[in-house]
């Protein structure tokens, strides 16, 4: 507020009373005013900045109940409640707004008496383009395939990323049709110094304070990207559905594969062995391995038994830092093998400025099959399109790795 001044000059001392009298009346109507933006109603434009004192220990999902948020209003920053909506069925409350909310977006908020009540996000549109798009509602294995690559290269890792705010179900994100300009955005924002937790991977330069790491077991950066189990939710969701808003399908990365079987789409197992070739394997195109805390993709098994697979997965940056995202990968002896060429390959022509950030990742087999508990293991469609699940009409699980992903790119190559 800018300082008043008060010049009286050479006038009567009743006339002194009187501007007196008036400027005490202005500046208990303009108090009065400022006091509307806590006390009373308000239509605004604000930007999210987050939970007040993020990182700190006593900031947790015990205490989200009682959080406080940072809005940005008039130019200055201002602390307000929000609304955390009704309870569900377990009696929970289901936080719709903070799940909206997104730090450095602008939205119009609507305030009762310092409580945030509605928000509705002041959108801007990103413009990018994809080199392979999925087609919304088609149950094929060759869409299911290519809808998990939209995200490839334009998404990174977060761990939460694809859940909720509270951490119990799907975010928005992951039950909306086509990559989200929410990643899109986040991803432009970052470079290859970007780390999903700590610098240099090292848990002593931990820094919750300015982490993306949910440390206090809520997912306050859930919109920015996919983690493991968020980005496989997505992938099924947009194969299955062709609207937003629809049921998803998000669950914990150990218990994904199995979830799927449990629909009735398909058959599940603990029983692998390692390939020694492509004619011996028992990893087919589509199907969808759960470890524990880590669920993949397969793109089908090479000749030399190499696995080309699909995850989304914290990989180490060329500068040494723990970021990544859905990308391409291998399993494999070494980075001879068939399929870390081949994830090479396309990465570095069709996703430069990802491959530019991120050398391809080369996993090993045992750690990738271990199935351990009673979730874990291996989920092969059934393709009979019965029951609600994929069908197979482009041939795509006798197909080779080499011809699935020439496939797929075909309108690309020259």
């Amino acid at each position: 507020m800018k300082e008043t001044n008060i010049i009286f000059g050479k006038k009567s001392f009743a006339h002194k009373k009187i501007k007196i009298f008036l400027y005490m009346l202005f500046m208990g109507t303009f108090l009065t005013a400022c006091g509307k933006a806590e006390k009373g109603n308000q239509v605004t434009e604000a930007v999210y900045l987050g939970v007040e004192n993020y990182g700190a220990e006593e900031v947790n999902k015990d205490t989200k109940e009682d959080f406080s948020y940072r809005f940005e209003i008039d130019g200055r920053e201002t602390i307000l409640k929000i609304d955390s909506g009704a309870k569900n069925e377990e009696g929970e409350y289901t936080y719709p707004i903070q799940n909206l909310l997104k730090e450095g977006y602008s939205y119009t908020i609507h305030i009762e008496n310092g409580t945030v009540k509605a928000v509705e996000e002041k959108v801007v549109s990103l413009d990018y383009s994809l080199p392979v798009e999925g087609e919304p509602g088609k149950c094929t294995l060759k869409n299911f395939l290519a809808t998990a690559v939209m995200p490839v290269g334009n998404t990174l890792y977060v761990y939460g990323g694809g859940w909720d705010w509270q951490d119990v179900g799907t975010a928005i994100q992951a039950r909306s049709i086509g990559v989200s300009e929410d990643w899109v955005r986040f991803f432009r924002e970052h470079d290859e110094n970007y780390t999903y937790r700590d610098k240099d991977g090292d848990e002593a330069k931990k820094d919750p304070a300015n982490s993306y790491y949910p440390y206090g077991g809520y997912n306050e950066y859930y919109y920015a990207g996919l983690d493991c189990s968020g980005y496989l939710g997505w992938t099924v969701y947009n194969v299955m559905n062709t609207e937003d808003g629809q049921d998803g399908y998000v669950v914990p990365s150990t218990k994904f594969a199995k979830s799927l079987a449990d629909r009735g789409w398909g058959s599940w197992t603990q029983e692998v062995q390692k390939p020694l070739d492509r004619a011996s394997s028992e990893f087919l195109p589509g199907d969808v391995v759960s470890i524990s805390g880590h669920v993949w993709m397969c793109l089908g098994t090479c000749e030399d038994g190499s696995i080309l697979i699909l995850h989304s997965t914290p990989a180490l940056s060329r500068k040494d830092q723990p970021g990544g995202g859905p990308e391409f990968s291998a399993i494999g002896e070494d980075r001879n093998c068939d399929a870390y060429v081949l994830a090479e390959t396309y990465l570095s022509k069709y996703f430069p400025e990802w491959y530019e950030r991120y050398p391809v990742a080369l996993k090993d087999y045992e750690q990738y099959t271990a199935f351990e508990g009673e979730y874990a293991g291996k989920f092969s469609w059934n393709l009979t399109g019965e029951n609600g699940g994929l069908s197979d009409p482009d041939g795509y699980r006798n197909k080779t790795p080499e011809e699935i992903m020439e496939d797929l790119f075909q309108n690309l190559h020259k």
